[in-house]
C-alpha cells in the first residue's frame, strides 16, 4: 500500500511539473523579443522570476526609430494564478494602443479592461512614453515603485502613481512630461528587486537600487 501511495505521488508531483513547465513557457512567449534595432533608442530587459512561474510582465508597445512606449507590471501574488493574470495585462495593454503616446489614458483604459476580471487580485504598473522627434517622454504609474533617471550621474526618482489597476473601477490616472536629453537612462522594475534580502535578512531597497544606477554613467551608452 505504501509503494502504491509512493507512485501515485510521485505520478502527481511529475504531472505538475509538467504543468509548470508548460505554464513557463507560455509565460515566456508572452514577453517581447529584443527591442528591434533604433537610432534613438537602447532598450534591454531582464525577467528573473521568483519561482517557476510569476505576475511579473513588461512589454514594448510602441518601437520604431522615433517612438518607445515601455510598459511594466506586477501581479498581485505568485505562481500560475498570476501568470494567468499577467497574460490578461497584455491583452488590457494591446486593447489600448491607441493611447501609447497618452500613458495615464493607456493605464484608464487597461483598468476598466482589467476591473472585476482578476478574481480579486490586483496589478501595478508604469509606463513611459519616449518620443525623440519631440525631446520629450511621458510618464504614469498605478501603484508602481517610482521611475529612475539617470542624468549627469544623477539619479531622480520619478512618481506619478494613481490607484493600482484591476481593483477600483472609479481611480483615474495622470501624465507627467518631461524633457529628454541624449544620454538619459530610464530603469523600470518591480518591487522584486527591492524586497531581495541577504542573509542578514536585509533588503536591497531604493537606495542600493538608485546608487547600482548611479555607477552604470561610466559605462557606454551603445
Amino acid at each position: 500500500v505504501a509503494g502504491r501511495r509512493a507512485l501515485i505521488q510521485e505520478q502527481e508531483f511529475s504531472t505538475i511539473q509538467k504543468e509548470l513547465d508548460i505554464a513557463r513557457r507560455i509565460q515566456l512567449s508572452i514577453l517581447p523579443s529584443d527591442f528591434p534595432a533604433s537610432a534613438s533608442f537602447r532598450v534591454a530587459a531582464r525577467y528573473l522570476p521568483m519561482t517557476s512561474v510569476a505576475g511579473d510582465f513588461y512589454d514594448f508597445l510602441v518601437a520604431d526609430a522615433h517612438q518607445a512606449g515601455i510598459l511594466i507590471a506586477d501581479v498581485s501574488g505568485h505562481g500560475i494564478p498570476a501568470a494567468l493574470i499577467a497574460s490578461m495585462v497584455k491583452l488590457a495593454a494591446v486593447s489600448q494602443s491607441a493611447n501609447a503616446s497618452q500613458p495615464s489614458e493607456l493605464l484608464l483604459g487597461m483598468n476598466g479592461v482589467l476591473c472585476g476580471n482578476t478574481q480579486e487580485q490586483f496589478v501595478t504598473a508604469a509606463y513611459v512614453y519616449l518620443d525623440a522627434a519631440t525631446s520629450e517622454f511621458r510618464y504614469s504609474a498605478a501603484g508602481h515603485p517610482a521611475m529612475l533617471l539617470l542624468r549627469n550621474t544623477k539619479v531622480t526618482s520619478i512618481t506619478e502613481n494613481g490607484l493600482m489597476l484591476a481593483a477600483f473601477s472609479f481611480a483615474t490616472y495622470t501624465t507627467v512630461s518631461f524633457p529628454l536629453q541624449p544620454g538619459d537612462r530610464l530603469l523600470l522594475y518591480t518591487d522584486g528587486i527591492l524586497e531581495a534580502a541577504n542573509n542578514e535578512g536585509e533588503e536591497f531597497g531604493h537606495d542600493r537600487l538608485a546608487a547600482l544606477l548611479q555607477k552604470t554613467s561610466t559605462l557606454s551608452h551603445l
